[in-house]
């Protein structure tokens, strides 16, 4: 018996520590806007927007509650107002109830232990955000999956392109390992300045168990993450020839926010990927097994 919890120890050991949602804690890419002055903020792509009259560059008291939000979730589907909100709510609540359902399936990685959240953006509050995002007042009514420090799951959707299993694909990808072996476009998403102070980062060591501001965390992230595949970014990323920390240079093809355009891969129905280290675990269980047989096989013998 002890040979055989010593093995499952060492299987165990062998799952990557981080998933996908820890690393959106230490890395957290390029801002989708810049502050120009005080009333203009500037999206990636070059647009400008002047903010209504009291409204604050950094989305205030509604941008604050977003990231208390994040941190204790494992994604926050942000779903931008329209006139077909309701339909892109349920689809997001849908989609919710599916990833929950793969994690008591067993069909994740690792079981989900914090909840999906599901948010209204209220436009009038935080008018940079739903300007980052796209969204433009009388379009359609899209929705953006965020997780960590306010990092973008893939591109925002829109209208019909918002649906139950595009929204899957962007939470079970936040939900996986990142040791798996899906490409890692994500990494060159770009992310919501979300308030970020020493209440925050207490509040975030508490949660994830470890400081995502320490560089020894952020070394061993990138050794793990230097293993995966490489991919082609079609997601939200900036145009210019940039250099990642991680996986060096690339250079990147931008999609403009809201396109629709380049989404077929989002809107395709999600696959269960096992990572690296679920395959370890698997040979290890197969070892354990074997090792049992054995010494039933011997014992038999004996008597």
């Amino acid at each position: 018996m002890s040979i055989v919890l010593l093995c499952l120890s060492c299987a165990t050991a062998l799952l990557c520590r981080y998933t996908i949602r820890d690393v959106g804690f230490v890395f957290i890419g390029d801002p989708l806007v810049h502050v120009v002055d005080d009333d203009t903020v500037e999206r990636f792509d070059g647009v400008s927007f002047s903010l209504p009259a009291g409204s604050a560059t950094d989305g205030g008291v509604a941008r604050r509650a977003l990231a208390q939000e994040l941190l204790g979730a494992t994604a926050l589907v942000l779903v931008l107002p329209g006139a077909e909100q309701e339909a892109i709510l349920a689809s997001a609540r849908a989609a919710a109830d599916d990833l929950n359902a793969m994690s008591r399936q067993g069909r994740l990685a690792r079981a989900l232990t914090l909840p999906i959240q599901i948010q209204l953006l209220d436009a009038a509050a935080d008018p940079v955000a739903a300007f980052a995002m796209g969204w433009q007042k009388g379009g359609p009514a899209g929705a953006v999956v965020l997780y960590g420090r306010g990092r973008l799951a893939g591109r925002p959707l829109f209208g019909a392109f918002a649906d139950r299993e595009a929204l899957l694909d962007q939470l079970t990808m936040v939900a996986d390992s990142c040791e798996c072996d899906r490409p890692r476009d994500w990494l060159h998403t770009r992310h919501l300045d979300l308030p970020w102070d020493r209440a925050m980062r207490r509040r975030a060591v508490d949660s994830l168990g470890f400081d995502p501001h320490s560089p020894s965390i952020a070394a061993e992230m990138k050794r793990i993450l230097q293993r995966g595949p490489r991919g082609t970014v079609d997601e939200v990323a900036s145009t210019r020839l940039q250099s990642d920390p991680v996986i060096g240079y690339e250079e990147i093809v931008m999609q403009p926010l809201g396109s629709a355009s380049g989404v077929s891969d989002s809107a395709a129905a999600p696959q269960v990927r096992f990572g690296s280290g679920l395959f370890w675990l698997c040979i290890a269980l197969a070892i354990v097994a074997l090792i049992g047989v054995a010494l039933h096989v011997m014992s038999s013998e004996a008597a």
